[in-house]
């Protein structure tokens, strides 16, 4: 079956969920100035004590969102409605068995471990019904995998957008109310964000009860069932060899150097969460159609959604990497004022490590959409822990504290190679190829950007001026050798015909 691709759609779900992430990093930003004033720092901190704990208990829901999309878009592709319904009342399912189980997980805790806390006494009620709140808002959001996985497999990534920024303006009005209401500001906060999970959560509901197959009720199909629990056990034990490896890197930084190291390191993540953020909305609006044309039988097109994926990406993250890597003294200094210690050694080589860990990341989706992802999964657990004991190793015979993110990098080309491998070996797509068309024009494409900007950052002394020309510069350097090194003739002309599309289309509205 011929899958067509929507370029269109594709450029539409990206602009939206860029406009989304920057309006809600924005109102990000400024909440968590305004709640820290509002709430004190004891009570604060007694929020993020709660909500991680929340959160530990929501781990689950990422690898099983991930896995839902996953069936709903391979059902797309082949056009089964019948499928596709069963999916969803199976999906079902499943979130109401873990929903429950969190809830009498959650409400265990509760009674044996939460005033064993270091909490003050006075405090221990808010603390309880803060958590009861937060596990009730887990409960909702766990039901609601379903549907926000079907919305995502349709690819209404506008819509669910529109939602997520009404979502962050209802956080401000929430701060508002902070301000205005007397009442214990802690509990207050807790019932107003309650109130938002439930906009959310409904909104996400209905605009999914558009489709026929949201109307199907539970459902219990053994043989989809044990395909989605495979599917999901999988996911989830890489999920869980991925945190022991993040974690643990934290862990061993402070075991063997201390807090000042471990602060330096923090810098450098929050940077790391800020460009993969970056680039995770474009890898959103990619993913339901890979999945589809695999879905649809249409090999070929899945393998040009793939390269044109792995360009894009490799170019935004380019877009963004060079000013950063070049000007992170500066930028650090302007952030933060006086940075930890070596901070920006840690950002430099951390956003390198990214750049590699995420080149292969839609071959990874594609194996995915296969199905086929058990040996795949085995040798990336299999690596996470890998990454962590060498770690401690290299540490324990006096190495420091840099080798830790080398032994990422090298630890992430293997991964590299591994879902290369895979992707070969589940959909057929050529290794030569993939070294051919997209790995030696990235490489170009990365030494000419690189080139300008090492030339320009040694003309100017460090400044507020030369960062923003770096910036100007990089970004001009990329977008022009990306058209024409990094994508070939037929990418270039459908990239032109988006750019002439988005703007006709601003002209008619105009």
């Amino acid at each position: 079956m011929a899958f067509s691709i929507d370029k269109k759609k594709i450029t539409k779900n990206t602009f939206a969920l860029y406009v989304r992430m920057g309006i809600t990093m924005i109102i990000s930003f400024f909440m968590v100035r305004v709640t820290l004033h509002q709430l004190g720092v004891e009570d604060y901190g007694l929020n993020n004590v709660v909500s991680s704990i929340v959160s530990m208990l929501s781990f689950l829901n990422g690898s099983m969102g991930t896995a839902v999309q996953r069936f709903f878009s391979i059902e797309i592709g082949r056009e089964d409605e019948k499928a596709l319904s069963r999916v969803f009342g199976v999906g079902l399912s499943l979130h109401g068995l873990v929903a429950i189980i969190t809830f009498v997980i959650a409400e265990v805790f509760a009674l044996c471990f939460l005033e064993k806390m270091n909490i003050p006494h006075e405090r221990m009620w808010a603390a309880h019904v803060v958590f009861q709140i937060s596990i009730i808002s887990l409960v909702l959001s766990i039901l609601n995998v379903p549907y926000a996985a079907l919305l995502r497999a349709r690819e209404q990534f506008t819509k669910t957008a529109a939602v997520e920024i009404v979502q962050a303006f209802l956080r401000l009005g929430v701060l508002y109310l902070l301000v205005t209401i007397n009442y214990d500001k802690l509990v207050t906060l807790a019932f107003l964000n309650f109130g938002i999970t439930l906009y959310y959560v409904g909104a996400l509901t209905i605009m999914a009860r558009q489709y026929r197959e949201a109307h199907s009720w539970l459902e219990w199909d053994k043989d989809l069932v044990t395909k989605m629990l495979k599917f999901i056990s999988l996911l989830v034990v890489t999920v869980l060899c991925q945190l022991l490896k993040v974690q643990g890197l934290v862990f061993l930084i402070n075991l063997f150097f201390g807090l000042a190291i471990n602060a330096a390191f923090a810098i450098a993540v929050q940077v790391s969460n800020m460009v993969n953020t970056f680039i995770m909305s474009f890898k959103q609006s990619m993913v339901p159609q890979i999945m589809a044309s695999y879905g649809a039988g249409d090999i070929n097109s899945m393998h040009k959604l793939i390269d044109l994926g792995t360009k894009i990406t490799f170019a935004l993250l380019l877009l963004i990497s060079i000013p950063i890597i070049f000007e992170a003294d500066f930028l650090l200094k302007l952030w933060l004022g006086d940075a930890p210690q070596y901070s920006s050694t840690f950002v430099i080589l951390t956003v390198i490590y990214i750049n590699i860990a995420s080149f292969t990341y839609f071959l990874y989706q594609g194996v995915h959409a296969t199905g086929n992802i058990t040996q795949q999964q085995v040798w990336m657990s299999s690596l996470y822990v890998a990454n962590i004991v060498l770690v401690y190793i290299t540490f324990k015979l006096g190495f420091g504290f840099f080798s830790a993110i080398y032994i990422n990098m090298i630890v992430s080309v293997i991964q590299c190679i591994v879902n290369t491998y895979y992707a070969n070996k589940c959909f057929g797509y050529d290794m030569t190829s993939f070294i051919k068309k997209i790995l030696i024009p990235c490489l170009m494409t990365m030494s000419v950007v690189v080139c300008v900007v090492y030339l320009l950052v040694n003309i100017y002394n460090p400044s507020f001026i030369r960062v923003i020309i770096t910036f100007a510069i990089s970004t001009i350097v990329t977008i022009l050798s990306t058209y024409w090194i990094l994508l070939s003739s037929d990418e270039r002309k459908m990239c032109t015909q988006n750019i002439i599309m988005v703007i006709n289309s601003h002209i008619r509205t105009n």
